[in-house]
């Protein structure tokens, strides 16, 4: 099981989250209490311990990534990109020519969601994330897990990428949606923060643990201290 912690704002939190055994952080330039400038952006992926994957929230537009976030993407080693915005087949297909991985974010709005989403099976990852009007994502709630065993069931989700799971995750939760959705991955904001945008480091490792638990795994918290 994958482990992504998202809308990681300082490097301290960053160093805190690969501690909780996190396998993946993502650092938000879309919006929201967890948004953060290119340039902090730059100093949370340089804080990061080796072999955990960086994974940049960005809009995706035309130009599809601005000179500055290029940069930042390039220096840091930076691969898999979460894409909002301007996200049509066209746009995520440039943005993988240019060598990056797009995770494509699905709102889940019924159970029907693999059907209306199909146009997504060909790309490196999709993020099931739950649905609210208004919204990118990113709403602190859950949604039916039931939905993604169904749709498995019903063959919808036959040769689909990795699916990650997100919406409304928190240490009390994680282990019932694995066993309803058996995504691949699982990814976390608010669930784990003490306040908005900030993580609590307690509520990360309860999490890493119970998810970790779910998938048959042994949880094995990761020290890491920066030179």
């Amino acid at each position: 099981m994958r482990i992504k912690i998202c809308g990681i704002t300082t490097p301290e939190d960053a160093r805190l989250a690969v501690e909780a055994g996190a396998d993946a952080i993502g650092v938000n330039l879309v919006g929201g209490p967890r948004r953060v400038p290119v340039e902090r952006a730059d100093s949370i992926l340089d804080a990061l311990a080796p072999f955990v994957e960086p994974v940049v929230l960005a809009v995706l537009g035309d130009p599809l990534l601005d000179p500055a976030l290029v940069e930042v993407l390039e220096r840091r080693a930076v691969r898999w990109v979460q894409v909002y915005g301007a996200v049509t087949p066209a746009n995520v297909a440039r943005l993988a020519e240019a060598g990056y991985r797009p995770v494509v974010p699905v709102r889940v709005e019924g159970p029907d969601f693999a059907v209306r989403a199909a146009a997504w099976r060909g790309v490196p990852a999709v993020l099931l994330d739950t649905y609210e009007a208004g919204t990118v994502g990113g709403t602190g709630r859950t949604f039916p897990w039931e939905w993604v065993r169904a749709a498995r069931q019903r063959g919808e989700l036959t040769d689909w990428p990795p699916i990650i799971l997100a919406g409304g995750l928190t240490p009390e939760n994680v282990a019932e949606a694995i066993r309803h959705a058996e995504p691949y991955a699982v990814d976390v904001c608010s669930g784990v923060e003490a306040r908005p945008g900030r993580k609590d480091f307690d509520k990360m490792r309860r999490f890493v643990q119970a998810a970790r638990g779910a998938a048959g795994e042994t949880y094995s918290p990761a020290p890491w201290h920066s030179p």
